[in-house]
């Protein structure tokens, strides 16, 4: 890559177009003061991007333009061409032209081979081939002490320039600042995120409301849609159960006249008969007679409790008697077996004539009814053991002991029988007595009521009918009320379902073949009507409409926030990368740098020390507490050979030069850019150190492009080509061709 051509117009003093070709290694401009010269370089600078007027000694946009006696230009443009065929400029040309072009609005156009592109566009296209609009390689005059003037850390900002880092610082400025909007928007998109969260979380318990009311509105319309069509039924019902309760009110009154009737003729028979004082007397011997049946029944259970105990006493006589003639236990049992067979025959024979038996008890009863002696020997044997039961139930052993009998007890017992047996005699008379005047009675009533008992009878079949249509009515109307409120519900219903469904309530009348009960089809919709109720939910669609609207928008911003936190993270690792490469660059740059600038200080000076060192720079810190930190930055130290000079600050004017250009050469020989335009920067130059840098110069030549703008001899050697520069009256200045000798003489 090497440059081909610059071409000027209308930009400062060039009023008209203006070519310069640099077909060798060193170009020469030359000219006297004030005719322009240094606008060519000037014009290097602004083809090349530079965006401050004061770099260019102006103020504002026009001063760029052209205005003088020759006329006034509307618009300056600087065009400069590249041989890009090894294409170290990454643009895939042979041939790049670069050009800029000022209007005196002040408005500035960029173009890269006919097409428009922007400032920045052009800035990294250079910066990939190590050329900037300002830099090392464009060294005005005065410009070139600056290097020494500088603070630290811009010097380390011109050498990273110089290095070719500034590609890197490009990338790592466009990621800084990427990440910095890119953090901005993140903190925006996620207070946007905690601004709609809580409303998000409303609407969303509002929509999960809604459905969940939807579903139970599906639901009720279900229901209804089994229960309204069971309305025609219980109307019909109505209708038949009123027409039943009106013909029963109609038989119940038709009856009640009938009565009426019948009553009044009953109670004419009654007074002329005098059955109602027949009737008095025999409820009085009705009572009687009763009176003496319970006495007479509690008497016969008095004399069967005697009759019982005179059984023990005759029992326990027996069992005396047997104990006294009997030899041994065996022979006890035996006989005492016999006795409580007997005994149990007796019974059974009084209970089969006091109680009611079944014939079948009794004929079973009566073949079992033999003596001891007719038993069998197993039969036999259940009786002892019975005796002996009994006995040891008596006794309380096992063995046979003497019972006791006391006679003058069973005489008592049997007079107290007597006595009951008298008493139960004496009422039974009574009874009889009573039983025959209660027959007069009822003869004589029987007699009497015989005019009257049809008409009686006759009312109480009607009554009782009356009776039974009256419950017939009562059990009728109690239908009926359910019924009325069964349809009442249906009314109360339906006015619910239209204000739920409209229109769309007549459709629920249709016919069904649901089995579902009235009541529990309504047990449910009651409860889902109180559940739809109490749960106060919108019904609105535009609730549903936001929440769809935040909801999509909360997808959006949390599938932002995660690209954001995504680039955020490219982008720190980004620039820890660059900011890790420009550093080791540096480093190496600037080592490299420091020994090439101890060489050229060293031919200038015949001899001395330069060195280019990193210094710790501290930050200012924001309160005491917080911790020292710093940032690198450049300093220089120089030793003149056969002088105590130490420092910068004590060097002359020359030798400030010498050392700028030492520095500057230094740089440009570690990473040679394509070009480098100084500026008469040999100004103060003797004639000795002025062969010193043309030798510099020379060598420089074998890997960069050289413009020098100069008023030096010397210098003027060097160059293959000189361009001279002269002004007119009109203001404008002109190129034009010159060998050395008359560069010289141009110079004088």
């Amino acid at each position: 890559m090497y440059l081909k051509e610059l071409e000027i117009n209308g930009f400062k003093s060039f009023a008209k177009k203006s070519n310069l070709s640099f077909t060798t290694a060193i170009s020469g401009i030359v000219g006297p003061n004030g005719s322009g010269k240094s606008n060519v370089a000037e014009a290097f600078r602004f083809v090349l991007g530079e965006q401050s007027l004061k770099n260019m000694r102006g103020k504002k946009g026009e001063d760029l333009i052209f205005t003088g006696a020759a006329g006034r230009e509307n618009r300056g443009a600087v065009k400069v061409v590249f041989d890009n065929k090894d294409r170290k400029l990454n643009i895939d040309y042979s041939e790049v032209i670069i050009e800029r072009v000022v209007s005196r609005d002040g408005t500035n156009e960029y173009m890269i081979n006919g097409s428009k592109v922007r400032a920045k566009d052009i800035t990294e296209l250079l910066s990939g081939a190590n050329i900037g609009a300002s830099g090392h390689h464009i060294i005005s005059q005065g410009e070139a002490d600056k290097i020494l003037s500088i603070n630290p850390k811009d010097r380390k900002n011109v050498i990273e320039e110089a290095l070719g880092l500034k590609v890197f610082t490009i990338k790592k400025y466009e990621a800084e600042r990427k990440l910095k909007r890119t953090n901005e928007h993140l903190a925006e998109v996620r207070i946007e995120q905690k601004t709609t969260a809580p409303r998000i979380k409303y609407l969303k318990r509002e929509v999960e409301k809604m459905e969940k009311a939807r579903l139970m509105k599906d639901e009720l319309r279900d229901l209804y849609k089994m229960y309204f069509p069971k309305k025609r039924t219980h109307v019909e019902q109505n209708e038949q159960k009123q027409k039943e309760i009106q013909l029963l009110q109609q038989q119940i009154d038709a009856i009640g006249q009938q009565v009426a009737g019948l009553q009044t003729e009953l109670s004419s028979v009654t007074e002329a008969s005098g059955v109602e004082q027949k009737t008095q007397d025999l409820v009085v011997v009705e009572k009687q007679l009763q009176e003496v049946k319970t006495k007479k029944a509690s008497l016969e259970r008095e004399i069967g409790k005697a009759d019982a105990r005179i059984e023990i006493a005759l029992e326990n006589k027996q069992r005396y008697e047997v104990y006294l003639n009997s030899q041994n236990d065996g022979e006890v049992i035996e006989k005492i077996s016999a006795v409580l067979h007997d005994i149990w025959i007796r019974w059974a024979k009084k209970i089969l004539s006091s109680e009611q038996i079944s014939q079948e008890r009794k004929d079973r009863w009566e073949k079992q009814f033999v003596s001891y002696g007719q038993l069998t020997e197993d039969q036999k044997e259940e009786d002892r053991v019975l005796a002996r039961e009994v006995e040891k139930a008596i006794s309380g052993t096992e063995q046979v002991s003497a019972p006791t009998f006391d006679p003058e007890q069973l005489v008592a017992l049997e007079t107290e029988r007597n006595r009951l047996n008298e008493e139960i005699k004496q009422l039974s008379t009574k009874e009889a007595e009573l039983e025959n005047k209660r027959d007069e009675l009822d003869d004589i009533r029987d007699s009497s009521e015989t005019v009257g008992q049809k008409v009686q009878i006759e009312i109480l079949t009607l009554e009782k009918k009356k009776s039974e249509l009256l419950g017939s009515l009562n059990t009728a109307k109690l239908q009926g009320q359910q019924i009325s409120q069964t349809l009442h519900a249906f009314d109360t219903q339906e006015a619910a379902a239209r204000a739920l469904f409209g229109e769309e309530t007549n459709t629920f009348f249709v016919a069904n073949d649901s089995n579902n009960s009235d009541l529990n089809v309504l047990e449910k919709i009651m409860r889902l009507r109180v559940l739809l109720e109490n749960g106060g939910v919108s019904t609105s669609t535009d609730v549903m409409e936001e929440y769809k609207k935040l909801t999509e928008h909360k997808e959006f911003i949390d599938t932002e926030i995660a690209d954001l936190e995504k680039t955020a993270e490219s982008l720190l690792a980004l620039i820890a990368d660059l900011s890790e490469q420009i550093d080791v660059r540096f480093r190496k740059g600037l080592e490299t740098i420091n020994k090439e600038f101890a060489t050229f200080f060293s031919t200038l000076f015949s001899g001395g020390k330069g060195e280019v060192f990193l210094v710790d720079i501290p930050l200012k810190r924001e309160s005491e507490d917080d911790p020292q930190e710093y940032e690198l930055g450049v300093d220089i130290s120089v030793a003149l050979p056969n002088k105590k000079v130490r420092g910068l600050s004590m060097l002359s004017g020359g030798e400030r030069s010498l050392t700028s250009i030492a520095l500057l050469f230094a740089m440009s020989a570690v990473t040679p850019p394509p070009f480098i335009i100084l500026d008469e920067t040999d100004a103060a130059l003797d004639e000795a150190n002025s062969k010193r840098y043309g030798d510099m110069i020379e060598l420089l030549a074998k890997e960069s492009q050289l413009i020098l703008i100069t008023h030096n001899r010397e210098t003027m050697s060097r160059a293959g080509i000189l361009y001279g520069v002269t002004m007119g009256g009109d203001g404008a200045s002109r190129l034009l061709s010159v060998s050395l000798e008359e560069a010289e003489s141009v110079a004088k």
